[in-house]
């Protein structure tokens, strides 16, 4: 499962600066491992592997933060499937990469867990949820967004 506080070699924390940024041809040619950002970096930036990400001028991105527990669970299941899509795209070209099809099924495992965990405290996230299995329907009973009141 994918710890947040372990450090995977490959992994970094920071930006680069421009004058470390390799050519984007390069990590394609080369078999090294790219550095990546943590997936929180990561989405913020739209972009995992931190030596391929350039920055827009001096634009810095937005710092999103949750109002409640229902809404931090999905950043987190946002942030996860990110760096596991992220991951994906890269073992397609690089298919027999260990490391990164480790770290793939980690952040796979870590946003099942967390799918899971939301369906058990706020309802069903998905379609394929196995909480959906019930008579009634639970989509058909929950409450829609647009049938929230707002308090005034």
């Amino acid at each position: 499962m994918f710890n947040q506080n372990y450090v995977y070699p490959f992994m970094n924390n920071s930006m680069y600066s421009n004058s470390t940024m390799i050519n984007q041809q390069d990590l394609y040619r080369n078999a090294t491992v790219p550095s990546l950002f943590t997936p929180a970096i990561g989405l913020d930036n739209g972009n995992m592997f931190s030596n391929l990400y350039q920055p827009y001028k001096n634009y810095k991105p937005a710092t999103i933060s949750a109002n409640n527990e229902r809404e931090s669970l999905i950043r987190e299941l946002a942030r996860m499937d990110f760096a596991a899509h992220e991951i994906n795209l890269y073992l397609d070209l690089h298919p027999d990469d260990s490391s990164m099809l480790a770290l793939f099924n980690d952040y796979r495992e870590k946003y099942n867990q967390l799918v899971k965990q939301y369906d058990e405290k706020f309802g069903p996230l998905l379609i394929s949820s196995n909480i959906l299995n019930q008579n009634p329907f639970l989509w058909e009973k929950d409450i829609w967004p647009w049938e929230v009141k707002p308090n005034v």
